[in-house]
């Protein structure tokens, strides 16, 4: 049976790697609503070096939504200490429809919470929760957007993509994360947040251009002075049998945009260290960068080899149900993807595995219900090796009893013939 889930796990991900076609992802990619670094600089070949070798193993709660009860929030900390957990992970942005931190109202529909001449703050998260986390002695790591950071500000310029369906370039939600402008915007705010007394910040799952995106004049500019092609659609998509497919052309097009998303990370990385050098840049990754590298380089222009020589972690979406959901798995064959995508992480990070951020689902996005303590439980016992990743539990709320988050950061009272 090991051998059959062994041979199983590998075809989906033989599966998944080729064969790629734009009719793939044109069933609507899913909307995405840390050892030395070097940071390259073209124009200083003297860079800056920021010696850390310490990657401490998070074993995390990331929270959507803080009670606005302070004694509830300290009662809530001090069980995640005594269950194992030694990090909280909080969401520092605030998109319209979010709920409020705390049940508070503000007429402020999208901005931050912390402070910022940047954007607009909503109120103080941060200045309330650190000290109160502190004092049960666990870590706080900031959660963050950066091409949806625009928060109602009309004026930076928006990410252009090409319509396959109607032929012409359109305006993509955010901004063009390529821009010089925008990324200025973008490194003045996370300064800012790392004047904070803060662990680490965790970039929120935005920071990504899709299969068709990029389209701006100046992109397209920089493309070609650095490369000498031409970004053109039509370089990029053609149809053969029907069937519109990425050119030899596209993948150059990807692997270069891929690129200059990690140069983004690591400008980021170098503007907090020099706030705060011991802070930890993690980047938020869907599973697919993992089990399905070319996937993720044609999706969302993310390539794990280029981003973890600039960034300290790399949190792992790796969310079983959404997994079942996209790939048409059962749960059992959904556990052997799973175990996959572990058995790849410790192989690509051998000295440092614990630099994976594995996050569990513990929450149904379509029924937003609690997932069952026994069907967590299970997808625990049978993780072998995940002692050596990180760890996270996604989202809070909602609250799992104290018996299960041991069960998942101690892992000593999982069975294994759950």
């Amino acid at each position: 049976m090991k051998k059959f889930a062994f041979f199983f796990a590998l075809l989906i991900f033989a599966k998944l790697s080729y064969a790629l076609t734009v009719d793939d992802v044109l069933k609507d990619v899913k909307s995405l609503p840390a050892v030395k670094i070097t940071y390259p600089d073209k124009e200083d070949k003297q860079t800056e070096k920021y010696e850390i070798f310490n990657y401490d193993k998070i074993k995390a709660v990331q929270i959507f939504v803080l009670p606005s009860d302070k004694d509830e929030i300290k009662a809530l900390f001090s069980k995640w200490y005594e269950s194992g957990v030694n990090t909280i992970i909080v969401r520092c942005f605030h998109n319209n429809g979010d709920r409020f931190h705390g049940a508070k109202k503000s007429h402020i529909k999208e901005g931050v919470y912390f402070k910022t001449d940047e954007a607009p703050i909503i109120y103080d998260v941060l200045e309330e929760i650190i000290p109160i986390a502190k004092s049960f002695n666990l870590k706080v790591i900031a959660w963050m957007t950066t091409r949806y950071a625009n928060y109602g500000e009309n004026s930076f310029e928006p990410l252009i993509a090409f319509s396959l369906e109607q032929r012409k370039t359109i305006k993509s939600k955010g901004m063009n994360i390529l821009s010089p402008t925008v990324q200025e915007r973008i490194l003045k705010i996370f300064q800012d947040l790392a004047s904070y007394p803060i662990d680490g910040i965790l970039l929120q799952d935005d920071l990504f251009l899709r299969y068709n995106e990029g389209f701006n004049n100046n992109t397209v500019r920089l493309f070609k002075e650095e490369t000498g092609k031409d970004a053109k659609p039509e370089l990029f998509f053609v149809k053969i049998n029907g069937k519109i497919i990425y050119t030899d052309a596209f993948w150059e097009w990807r692997r270069w945009k891929s690129q200059k998303i990690a140069e983004l990370v690591g400008k980021i990385n170098k503007k907090v260290k020099q706030k705060n050098p011991s802070l930890k840049l993690i980047v938020n990754l869907t599973y697919e960068a993992v089990s399905n590298p070319k996937g993720a380089l044609a999706w969302l222009a993310h390539d794990l080899s280029a981003l973890k020589e600039v960034a300290d972690y790399f949190s792992l979406m790796a969310y079983h149900r959404q997994i079942m959901d996209e790939l048409n798995l059962d749960f059992y064959h959904a556990k052997q993807y799973l175990q996959a995508m572990i058995n790849q992480c410790i192989s690509t990070l051998p000295d440092a595995p614990q630099r994976f951020l594995f996050k569990i689902q513990v929450k149904d996005w379509e029924t937003n219900e609690q997932i069952n303590e026994a069907e967590l439980r299970s997808l625990l016992s049978s993780a072998s090796g995940i002692e050596h990743l990180s760890l996270a539990v996604v989202p809070y709320p909602p609250d799992l009893s104290e018996a299960l988050l041991k069960d998942i950061f101690y892992k000593k009272t999982l069975s294994k013939n759950q």
